[in-house]
């Protein structure tokens, strides 16, 4: 039955396969997890890579020469594939009979899918395990969240040390490269703020510690091809983590390796129709979602991100460690502002070339270089609105926003002119921007005009161009200019009295 039923689901994937292969190419660097719980809502939003977890404990739960069919059927992954999209494989949880029972971190009256493996056992699972995927899947994460330390929390996934980490995704890379030296294999994603929340060094850092004492690991490319992250509602911390990371890998020589966001999300507090399931850390409205969509693309490959994944398609209630569900469609298949968003950044985005970050005060500038065609997406961080003014490149270009309805927009003496909404501030604290627009151009930047600077006496560095300006300030701002312009015009005046004064009598 089981198999007459998943030939029956591959047959009525491959019958729609005609229609699904009228998007364009998936860009692989824009990811979605579990696009298989809705192929026909993953064909419009078009992600080029998908995440399946497969789970060990339930491919070989009885011992070493049993082997299961995995938890993901393989006609779903046959129809990711038939889409255009990349499949990435990540390998968790150990069964009873593969735990190390010498090892001081596993109880021996209490096996847990947590627990450090024996890694004779680990090593063959992985070896078959690829073998059975090779030519499928390429790029393959070992565990998750291992930096989760707190055995008690729903995320606790790992009893080991990072030494007992670093041995295992050892002993993975070896197999995974016996069975095709091209596949690529990556460390678990990490979460970042566990380390930093309880102020101890970063759990990757301590990993780099451990692998660059080995003397054989430049040998081996230091035993991964890159680093991952779980980072979740606020884009320009998102920018600062990952602009860290990237600083981490390129002080212990390691400026080969890539970094993938692969979670990422701003789930809503404030959904009618899916409320969260109790009190959640941060609040975050349905637009604060959708906006943050565009944000968290534009900031994360500015800061050097690879790929970017969301979490998740749908929502779904096996996951109790979930306060507040995060899909863009809900658990009835309707659909929230986000999938609209997410929609924008991969007709939008896919396929650029270069990103370039501008910090202009309250709006922040996010330039997408594609082949003949420059995309500037810009929002607005403070309260109030701001008016703005972008050096054009074309006379005409396109102003798309975040819903995916475009207008389009002329120039004015090679300036465009627009108005930017303030952010919502659901939370209190602004850490979603307001609604990002976005200015799709045809030609580069190098086009663009920079703003003409006023001559000064002194001779002062040229600024670098900037495509745009911010036009109005905050009234706090517009106080502090006119406090500052008041001093300034009783100096003057204080000075020209006392000249007057001295020289010329009262």
């Amino acid at each position: 039955m089981v198999r007459y039923l998943a030939l029956l689901l591959l047959l009525l994937i491959l019958l729609a396969a005609p229609a699904l292969a009228q998007s364009p190419t998936p860009d692989p660097r824009f990811g979605m997890v579990q696009t298989f719980d809705d192929f026909e809502a993953a064909a419009e939003l078009n992600p080029g890579f998908t995440r399946i977890k497969l789970y060990w404990d339930i491919i070989q739960p009885n011992g070493p020469d049993d082997w299961q069919p995995s938890n993901v059927p393989d006609p779903l992954i046959e129809a990711d594939l038939a889409a255009g999209r990349e499949v990435v494989g990540l390998i968790v949880r150990t069964p009873a009979w593969a735990r190390d029972p010498n090892h001081p971190a596993n109880d021996p009256n209490n096996p847990t899918a947590k627990d450090v493996p024996d890694m004779a056992a680990w090593g063959n699972f992985v070896r078959r395990l690829v073998e059975q995927y090779d030519g499928r899947i390429h790029h393959w994460i070992i565990w998750n969240e291992p930096d989760v330390w707190d055995s008690n929390h729903p995320g606790s996934t790992w009893n080991g040390t990072p030494e007992d980490y670093v041995e295992l995704f050892k002993t993975a890379y070896f197999n995974i490269k016996a069975v095709d030296p091209t596949m690529k294999v990556y460390l678990a994603g990490l979460t970042y703020w566990w380390d930093d929340e309880y102020k101890q060094p970063q759990y990757l850092a301590r990993l780099l510690d451990i692998i660059t004492a080995d003397p054989e690991a430049p040998k081996y490319d230091y035993y991964f091809d890159g680093a991952i992250y779980h980072l979740y509602y606020k884009p320009h911390q998102i920018y600062d983590v990952l602009s860290n990371i990237r600083r981490l890998l390129d002080r212990y020589g390691m400026q080969d390796k890539s970094i993938w966001l692969n979670e990422t999300n701003a789930p809503p507090s404030s959904d009618p129709l899916e409320p969260p399931h109790r009190e959640p850390r941060f609040k975050a409205s349905l637009d604060e979602q959708s906006w943050f969509m565009i944000q968290v693309h534009a900031l994360a490959f500015a800061a050097g991100a690879e790929r970017i994944q969301i979490y998740k398609l749908f929502n779904s209630t096996d996951h109790p460690e979930d306060v507040q569900p995060f899909g863009l469609l809900r658990g009835d298949k309707s659909r929230r502002p986000a999938f609209d968003a997410y929609r924008v950044v991969t007709t939008y985005l896919a396929g650029f070339e270069k990103v370039t970050y501008f910090d202009r005060g309250d709006v922040t500038t996010v330039v997408f270089e594609k082949p003949n065609e420059t995309v500037t997406v810009l929002w607005n961080v403070a309260r109030t609105p701001r008016d703005v003014t972008v050096n054009a490149i074309a006379n005409e270009a396109r102003l798309v926003y975040a819903t995916g309805e475009t207008e389009p927009i002329t120039a004015e003496r090679g300036l465009y002119h627009f108005d930017l909404p303030p952010a919502t501030c659901s939370d209190g604290d602004c850490f979603i921007g307001g609604p990002p627009v976005l200015i799709v151009e045809t030609g580069s930047p190098d086009q663009r005009q920079p703003i003409a600077v006023q001559p000064t006496v002194t001779p002062t560095p040229t600024p670098l161009p900037s495509p745009v300006d911010i036009l109005s300030v905050s009234p706090r701002r517009r106080t502090a200019y006119f406090i500052a312009n008041l001093i300034g015009f009783a100096v003057v005046f204080g000075a020209l009295w006392w000249v007057k004064s001295k020289w010329f009598g009262a």
